[in-house]
């Protein structure tokens, strides 16, 4: 079945007559890298994205020229043509983007017209990934907090058990990985929803970050990136899929830009009302947190 659609696919696109490539290199569950391929073209009736083919790397350490040979040689084999190639949009790594020896740099010497693109989503995830100083020990400390109980087959089970006995809504914290990009919303959304459970663990545990979880402004660092992170998972979600276009990820980019400049206006003014978790949350402490507020307030404007 496999090949019987890999020949629909490459006979598509002989039909077509041009193409172009979307490639990224990613490691699965035995940690093996594997190359991930996408071909868009002109289908009969609208443009076509299709998954091409997922090869192996056997190297540790892969090169562009490895990344070449491996496209090159399935280009070849199909009886495609570089000369139809108009687009080759790939992600950040060296490997990719290398002057001489990149992936790029070895299509451009086999096509000199072919246009080379960076993926817009990978730019904006490598940018959302800098956080102020005030947020920074925030996100780590949740990490912590997390790779305390999560990782441990023991600690995992006690605080599963403590949660379902309390009755609580989640049994669950999430694992962190920094190569996923919603991970880092999901984490701390589930933290900050479960940080009573968490808090009463850690204090069982006598764990030292235990009293985080009680301080009024270390929980409103966490609510504002847990909202924005939250927004970040929904626009990432909205640009991904087929019928994706350059031109349309780049405005929803440009109209988040857009929203990010008009939440800067609104919490120079004092308001929270376009982050809801940090605005529940204030409402429910019914306390005034004003020194705490205004230190937030200033990293939310920077």
């Amino acid at each position: 079945m496999s090949e019987d659609i890999k020949e629909q696919v490459v006979a598509a696109i002989k039909e077509s007559g041009n193409f172009s490539l979307q490639l990224d290199e990613s490691t699965d569950v035995s940690d093996a890298a594997q190359l991930l391929v996408y071909v868009r073209y002109q289908g009969k009736n609208d443009m076509e994205e299709k998954f091409l083919f997922c090869k192996r790397l056997e190297t540790t350490t892969t090169t562009g020229e490895d990344l070449f040979k491996l496209v090159d040689s399935f280009i070849k084999k199909e009886g495609l043509s570089w000369d139809q190639c108009f687009s080759v949009c790939t992600g950040g790594a060296p490997a990719m983007l290398g002057a001489h020896q990149g992936f790029t740099a070895r299509v451009k010497q086999v096509n000199t017209a072919v246009i080379v693109t960076h993926c817009l989503l990978h730019r904006e995830n490598l940018a959302s990934r800098k956080l102020s100083l005030e947020l920074n020990p925030v996100i780590e400390d949740v990490i912590q907090i997390v790779n305390f109980i999560k990782p441990s087959a023991l600690n995992s089970r006690l605080f599963s058990q403590m949660c379902c006995d309390m009755g609580s809504e989640y049994e669950h914290l999430l694992y962190y990985s920094c190569v996923r990009w919603l991970s880092r919303g999901k984490v701390l959304q589930r933290v900050f929803e479960m940080r009573a459970e968490v808090e009463i663990f850690l204090n069982e545990k006598k764990h030292a970050l235990a009293s985080r979880l009680a301080e009024p402004r270390w929980l409103l660092k966490l609510a504002y990136p847990t909202d924005i992170f939250t927004v970040l998972n929904l626009l990432n979600i909205s640009t991904q899929g087929t019928e994706k276009t350059h031109l349309f990820v780049s405005e929803k980019l440009k109209a988040f830009k857009a929203k990010l400049r008009s939440w800067k206006g609104t919490t120079e003014r004092g308001k929270t009302a376009s982050f809801p978790l940090l605005n529940l949350f204030q409402e429910d402490e019914d306390v005034t947190l004003l020194d705490e507020q205004s230190v937030l307030m200033s990293t939310l404007r920077s």
